[in-house]
């Protein structure tokens, strides 16, 4: 026999304290006593008092035994008496029901879920009534379903609540999570049970010492093809894309790859794969329309929802081109190389008033651009020029090259001769891109009320060795992002398997100036590490990875199934014990004591108290009916 909550020094101490206290209040309560004397007498003959004094006992002393047995009975049941050996007390486990991909594995009939959870409720049977068991949910995060409880019910409503997940296991971190549960319970410390298929991401595990380890191993399927990723990329033709397809089981395994986008499907892929081996897709296809990407395995569902990925893609963006010049065969290899473009050709002397463009490139000519229209002119006509022109310069090279500004970017030849250029005269706002000794030659301005985005070439940079330059086509791709920079902004989308995901950034991209937004539009943390990003999600999710010059759309939505079996340690316990093995000897009485306490005080209240609740209301009307009948008596004397 010993007590759970309290020492014994502490529980005589209480006992003592509180027992002397009701015995004292009891004793005082009990010596006051109210007596009616002669209004003519004040003083008691001493004999008389002494002999009163030694007359004196304690009155009631049954109220008194069971208002003390009472406090005895409920420090007793504070102190938790338990009945037999500390050593076999209720105790502390913790299970860790494994939620990982793997668990949505599925036969004919059950899930390994569904076998994990029976296995857990045979475990739990097997424990005594006053184990306490806190559950977690196991998974890339370790999440506590209860706290160490002894709620039968409520471990049950827990269990059944836990669904298949998307992330692999982390049994590192799980078992130190439960290790640390244990240590912060404070109390007795039970086994520390794992319950799953123990398939893991990693080839090894550090899992930490745990003397009381138990492990139960659920069977699972070990053939197994899934669908480990997709991305997709925007090249100059349209989109290409790359499906990933892994065999985590031992055996060759033939499968084939359903491709599809907007309803459209494309050639099957027939995969053979060795055992642990990964197999790479590609696709490229040209579509001006938005739609959905679709990646499908056959034979497919098992319930683990890595048989098929699909992703949401955009309409390209197009830039609408006119181009005013009397020579299109010079500009056609410059523009035609991107279908991004679409382009079309206008004599300099047509008379089109109302065209519909985005763009206008003036030749040599001018003519009204409309307000929101934007324009770039090449040697453009002194009289009629956007800008005003300073100077006509002959036989010069260009100076200097901006590239500090995105329209100066990668342009540096400076060696070239140019028969005539015109220097310009710029205003506050306008962005000077290439310099003479003379003054600016190349100049933009961007929108007005009155115009759109305008860029100004004093010279003209498709004739001569300038047209054989690099620079030339590096100048006008310049050009044209900076005056519509979302249809040349580079987008990549990927779907990526759940859990951590690392976004590898380009050199002229720094971390400080990546923004990341969930689906919901809300700042999401990473973490920088050399030229990547890691993100990190447990579940399901969408996040856009944007910077100044590049998008990528990251779905996190292909569940992460693990490729490795967890080999356990040797020490570790295996099954479900026998029902013999966990039952303790002890027994909690605190429940009982708890009753026969209250009882007891019960008891005293209706065999003392009533009586002497009833002689105290007696005796406050005394006084009330002797003044009444005195009031009665002057009446009738009157």
């Amino acid at each position: 026999m010993f007590f759970l909550n309290l020492t014994a020094a502490e529980f005589v101490t209480l006992l003592s304290v509180l027992g002397g206290l009701i015995a004292a209040l009891y004793l005082l309560d009990r010596t006051k006593r109210k007596k009616i004397v002669s209004t003519l007498r004040f003083w008691t003959p001493e004999g008389s008092a002494r002999e009163s004094q030694r007359r004196r006992r304690v009155r009631d002393p049954w109220s008194l035994a069971l208002q003390l047995a009472g406090l005895l009975l409920l420090l007793l049941a504070i102190a938790q008496l338990q009945w037999g050996s500390r050593e076999r007390s209720g105790r502390n486990y913790v299970v860790l029901l494994d939620a990982s991909a793997w668990s949505a594995q599925s036969d004919e009939r059950h899930t390994v879920l569904d076998r994990e959870k029976e296995a857990a409720e045979r475990y739990l049977t097997a424990l005594a009534p006053m184990d306490r068991i806190m559950l977690v949910r196991a998974d890339a995060l370790a999440t506590p379903l209860t706290p160490f409880t002894t709620d039968r019910a409520r471990i049950a409503r827990a269990l059944h609540a836990v669904a298949a997940g998307y992330s692999a296991l982390n049994i590192e971190q799980a078992l130190t999570f439960a290790q640390q549960a244990q240590g912060w319970s404070g109390g007795a410390r039970g086994e520390i049970v794992y319950i799953g298929p123990a398939m893991i991401a990693e080839s090894e595990a550090a899992v930490p010492e745990l003397p009381d380890l138990r492990i139960i191993a659920i069977e699972r399927g070990r053939e197994h093809v899934g669908i480990r990723g997709m991305g997709v990329q925007r090249n100059d033709n349209g989109w290409q894309a790359s499906v990933t397809v892994r065999n985590y089981g031992a055996a060759r395994e033939t499968v084939r790859l359903q491709t599809r986008f907007a309803g459209t499907a494309f050639a099957s892929r027939i995969l053979s794969l060795q055992g642990g081996e990964e197999g790479a897709v590609e696709y490229n296809f040209v579509t001006n329309t938005a739609g959905q990407l679709v990646a499908e395995l056959e034979p497919g569902e098992n319930l683990m929802h890595d048989h098929r990925v699909a992703l949401q893609l955009p309409r390209l963006g197009v830039l609408r081109i006119a181009i005013f010049t009397d020579r299109p065969e010079v500009f056609r290899p410059l523009f035609n190389a991107n279908n991004q473009l679409n382009v079309r050709f206008f004599p300099t002397s047509g008379s089109e008033r109302d065209v519909s463009t985005d763009v206008m490139v003036l030749d040599g000519t001018s003519r009204t651009v409309p307000p929101g229209v934007a324009s770039i002119w090449i040697d453009p006509p002194r009289d009629s020029s956007p800008l005003p022109v300073r100077t006509i310069v002959h036989d010069a090279a260009i100076h200097d090259w901006h590239s500090e500004t995105p329209l100066g970017e990668s342009l540096h030849a400076r060696d070239t001769r140019i028969p005539n250029a015109e220097v310009f005269q710029t205003f506050e706002g306008d962005i000077t891109v290439g310099s003479l000794v003379d003054g600016p030659v190349v100049v933009a301005r961007g929108p007005a009320q009155s115009h759109g985005k305008l860029a100004v070439i004093g010279f003209d940079p498709l004739d001569g060795k300038a047209r054989l330059e690099l620079t030339t086509p590096l100048l006008f791709a310049n050009i044209l992002q900076w005056i519509s920079p979302e249809v040349f902004h580079s987008v990549d989308y990927s779907a990526e398997q759940v859990g951590e995901v690392t976004v590898p950034l380009d050199p002229s991209e720094r971390a400080d100036q990546i923004h990341i937004l969930s689906e919901r539009g809300m700042s999401v943390p990473a973490i920088a590490s050399k030229q990547n990003l890691k993100l990190f999600t447990s579940a399901p999710e969408v996040f856009r990875v944007s910077s100044e010059r590049r998008e990528h759309v990251l779905s996190v939505t292909v569940p992460d199934v693990a490729a490795f079996e967890w080999v356990a340690p040797a020490h570790a316990a295996r099954g479900v014990p026998g029902r013999s093995r966990l039952e303790p000897s002890a027994v909690d009485l605190w429940k009982w004591l708890a009753v026969a306490g209250g009882m007891t005080l019960l008891l005293e209240w209706m065999w003392f108290g009533r009586r002497r609740v009833g002689k105290r209301l007696a005796a406050s009307g005394e006084p009330v009916r002797r003044q009444a009948a005195q009031h009665e008596g002057e009446l009738v004397a009157k």
